[in-house]
């Protein structure tokens, strides 16, 4: 794979005056042939943010203008989901349009700090994280965890209630490992095939690795944000580095997509003239979650 290096994607960021400033992309994903991502900047606690659809050469439309989400991820039937920050709970939206429905929006009667990221088996078990980042104040829940919603389940399962603010989250190509991103490192965990979850687990020599999104490809790789983007083998070794343009920057999430899924997607936040949407082409194609 050798170290290559992203190009920015022109136009993806509707030019509305939406935010002006530093402000975060977030949340890639790609659905329907375009990529779909989240929007937000500083502000309220939490802060307001939207959805945008990217496709083609098009430039990017908002499709949920008060969606209030971070990371976004699609079910097997092509549903789009959002951890969102709005509600404090994970949303499915109804496209086009973006109607929501609150699939679950708290822990022991109170609301959770700010769902940021998550995964979907194909089951339609739901995998996410609840850091503190973008939470109300003073934060509603005393820890940051790790929980799974099972198919029509409406109360949320810890995982792990040990993390310091787990941020990116997803599941090997086999759907037998669930890999989470924290302050603290980087960690797996195995998944029994009743989607009960077993414990922690520092990640190969990278453990120290922490960062933001994930996802992985076919061959098993975890593309995980950490100034670049780091690419992990399925055994935890560091194999590869993709850059911005400049070097590292704030890289917040990624996606693969494009139509034979070779295409990685990369969000990162900033200014007006490195924030936004960037794109590499690969050998091996990946999942687009």
């Amino acid at each position: 794979m050798g170290n290559p290096v992203a190009t920015r994607v022109a136009n993806a960021i509707p030019n509305d005056n939406y935010q002006t400033q530093y402000a975060n992309v977030e949340g890639a994903v790609w659905l329907d042939g375009a990529l779909y991502f989240s929007e937000f900047g500083p502000g309220n606690s939490p802060p307001p943010s939207r959805i945008v659809r990217l496709t083609g050469t098009a430039g990017g439309e908002v499709v949920a203008a008060t969606a209030g989400t971070n990371g976004l991820a699609v079910d097997r039937a092509g549903r789009l989901y959002g951890a969102s920050h709005k509600v404090g709970g994970i949303v499915r939206f109804s496209l086009p349009g973006g109607a929501e429905t609150v699939l679950v929006s708290s822990h022991e009667g109170k609301r959770f700090n700010s769902p940021n990221d998550l995964t979907i088996r194909s089951d339609g078990t739901v995998f996410f994280t609840d850091p503190s980042y973008q939470a109300p104040s003073p934060r509603p829940q005393s820890s940051t965890r790790v929980y799974r919603l099972a198919p029509g389940a409406t109360a949320a399962t810890v995982i792990d209630e040990n993390r310091s603010d787990p941020n990116g989250i997803t599941l090997s190509p086999d759907e037998k490992t669930l890999y989470v991103t924290a302050n603290d490192g980087l960690f797996r965990y195995a998944i029994a095939a009743d989607g009960t979850v077993g414990p922690a687990q520092r990640f190969g020599d990278v453990g120290h690795l922490g960062g933001d999104g994930m996802v992985v490809d076919c061959a098993g790789n975890l593309y995980v944000t950490k100034g670049a983007v780091v690419v992990v083998s399925p055994e935890g070794k560091e194999i590869a580095r993709i850059q911005l343009p400049g070097g590292d920057q704030q890289v917040t999430n990624v996606a693969f997509g494009g139509a034979d899924r070779k295409t990685l997607y990369i969000t990162a936040m900033g200014s007006s003239n490195t924030r936004g949407i960037y794109k590499v082409d690969l050998a091996v194609p990946g999942y687009p979650y």
